[in-house]
């Protein structure tokens, strides 16, 4: 059961990441590029155990546990580029700060041996990330229902994540079904972006692309 959960993960991972990356390639915004990377490293979560089949030399578990720590520490940097763009243009922050949370791959091999350090690490990462688009998704949701579809989204990811994080003693959730519900939430958040962002009209209009690396 893992295995198929592993590759329907690994197949709309692949989706959200063209997706994401195909909005990246027109419009340059820092977001696009953090959600298209996390997808990415998800997908290459899902297909973990696959890679391990046809290149036996493989660590599934290492793949798995790397893909994590890169696809939670873009999420993150994903959600300081909403945040950014929320703001006014005169408020924003520098581009760059977006990607402070990239430093979790810098010092996660000094907390890879302290099992609780590095939960507690993750989880806050993904925890802060939720909170922040649920947040910044309500009031838009508020302003024009056409956000609705994110809101939708990121509350099934807030009901996931609680969900993975209840103590094993109360509650265990089986890893095909975690693999299950993130892809859910995937698909329903691509889909509600873009049902959001009007993405045909961005993709035909593609005389607005800018020539900056990130916007």
């Amino acid at each position: 059961m893992t295995g198929i959960s592993g590759f329907i993960l690994f197949i709309i991972s692949l989706y959200a990441t063209f997706n994401f990356f195909r909005l990246y390639a027109i419009d340059r915004k820092i977001f696009h590029f953090c959600i298209g990377t996390t997808a990415a490293f998800l997908a290459l979560y899902g297909a973990s155990s696959f890679l391990a089949l046809f290149f036996p030399i493989l660590d599934p578990e290492f793949i798995g546990e790397w893909s994590t720590v890169f696809s939670v520490s873009f999420l993150l940097s994903a959600a300081a580029a909403l945040v950014r763009d929320f703001k006014p243009v005169f408020s924003r922050f520098p581009k760059s700060f977006t990607f402070v949370p990239l430093v979790l791959i810098v010092i996660y091999p000094m907390i890879i041996d302290t099992l609780v350090v590095k939960y507690w690490v993750l989880g806050l990462y993904q925890g802060s990330a939720l909170l922040i688009a649920f947040l910044i998704y309500a009031f838009r949701t508020y302003e024009n229902s056409d956000f609705a579809y994110m809101l939708v989204g990121v509350i099934f990811f807030a009901i996931t994540f609680l969900l993975y994080w209840i103590p094993e003693s109360l509650f265990t959730l089986p890893e095909y079904i975690w693999m299950l519900l993130t892809s859910s939430g995937i698909l329903i958040l691509t889909v509600g972006y873009n049902q959001a962002y009007h993405l045909e009209e961005q993709l035909i209009d593609q005389e607005k692309r800018k020539e900056t690396w990130f916007a």
